[in-house]
């Protein structure tokens, strides 16, 4: 059954962003340059504090590796076989080693750094010479911890089992790579209105890997956006997305992944099972379960159930899979004040329930309504018996 919308549900319904998509590929309305990489923004002369000091020894600035590279969109690993660190961006990459003056760049460039790569208390330090020679971004210090240079971040990037990845923030282009070599463009994304963007990956199988991106935007950031795409063999071969938001507290917890090796797409309305190599083997439809006019999240799915949350109430259902019947479970688990607070808030909290994992028939949630003091604290609900244990 579908929950009834107190005054707040229906300010936020009203309040409610839609974007649907789900397709094959890239998304048509993004039409970038096939033969060029995505145009890059006008870098801002920039200063940033460090955690970690820089400092100068034998006549050069020394930064701290892991973390300028973070601020160049450069991705850091270490390569085992040749005992080596390796940094790698969209165009350029340097392969360089402790205690070494030198590094490698594309195309076999070796440039020196004149001075050599230092590890001081676990911490590796660079010449900021390297940024200055293999990727034009000269450094200088400023004050004590801080350095001063003109570039401005371009994407968002995440790595998954020695597959790297790079999004454009404005264009949109997803690119994938490994460590030490230039990476190649997997296809396009259309993020509408990028503003705090953070990306994640995940490894399905050697030829199949999936791109989450997450954007909140906005004034005060008070709408959200979620993008899911399947990469096999180096291309986007299927996406989804869906957009929230307005003045609540209510928030929707991710999307499960993977369900039986299938890859979890949902776009707010229907959820779709697709195989790793891009084959849609099943379709949910939210829609026919939680009501019209709504998007979900689809939390937990399991060979029994399913936990969805509606945006417009943030209250989880849980639908038994073998007859389609959904229960709002906070009901029969929270105190008759905690219900009152849910259903009367005048903007929206949502219940504060979030799947912690199973234990046979037995349900396990944290719960902790927002805005509040109190510590989160253990809830149980028993699926044989339809009842809660505090």
């Amino acid at each position: 059954m579908k929950n009834s919308k107190s005054t707040a549900a229906k300010a936020a319904a009203v309040a409610l962003v839609l974007t649907v998509t789900m397709a094959s590929g890239s998304i048509p309305c993004l039409s970038p340059n096939p033969a060029a990489a995505a145009t890059d923004s006008v870098n801002q002369k920039a200063t940033v504090m460090l955690e970690h000091k820089p400092f100068k020894q034998s006549g050069q600035l020394y930064v701290p590796l892991r973390e300028v590279a973070a601020l160049f969109d450069l991705q850091l690993t270490y390569n085992h076989a040749t005992k080596s660190l390796e940094l790698t961006g969209v165009t350029q990459y340097a392969k360089l080693k402790a205690g070494n003056a030198s590094a490698t760049g594309k195309n076999n460039v070796v440039v020196s750094l004149g001075a050599p790569v230092l590890i001081k208390q676990g911490i590796t330090y660079v010449p900021a010479s390297l940024f200055a020679k293999l990727f034009g971004i000269s450094i200088t210090p400023s004050g004590k911890q801080e350095i001063t240079f003109v570039y401005s971040s371009k994407y968002v990037m995440a790595q998954a089992e020695g597959k790297l990845f790079w999004l454009n923030r404005e264009k949109g282009v997803l690119y994938m790579g490994t460590s030490g070599r230039l990476p190649a463009r997997a296809g396009s994304i259309n993020v509408e209105h990028p503003d705090l963007l953070w990306m994640d990956a995940h490894k399905i199988n050697d030829s199949t890997y999936v791109t989450s991106i997450y954007n909140s935007y906005g004034e005060p950031h008070i709408f959200d956006g979620r993008y899911r795409a399947i990469l096999h063999n180096g291309s986007i071969i299927r996406q989804a997305s869906m957009s929230y938001g307005g003045p609540s507290s209510i928030h929707l917890e991710k999307d499960v992944l993977t369900y039986d090796g299938k890859i979890i797409l949902n776009n707010g309305q229907t959820a779709e099972l697709v195989t790793p190599d891009g084959k849609v083997a099943d379709i949910i439809d939210l829609e026919k379960i939680g009501g019209p006019d709504d998007v979900y999240s689809l939390e937990v799915m399991e060979s029994d159930f399913l936990l969805i949350r509606p945006y417009s109430t943030g209250t989880l259902l849980l639908v038994d899979r073998s007859s389609g019947e959904a229960t709002s479970i906070y009901l029969s688990m929270l105190d008759k004040a905690s219900i009152d607070r849910i259903q009367n808030d005048e903007f929206g909290i949502g219940d504060g329930l979030k799947y912690t994992g199973r234990t046979g028939d037995r349900l396990n949630f944290k719960w902790q309504l927002p805005n509040l003091s109190s510590e989160a604290v253990t809830k149980t609900y028993d699926l044989s018996k339809k009842t809660t244990t505090p």
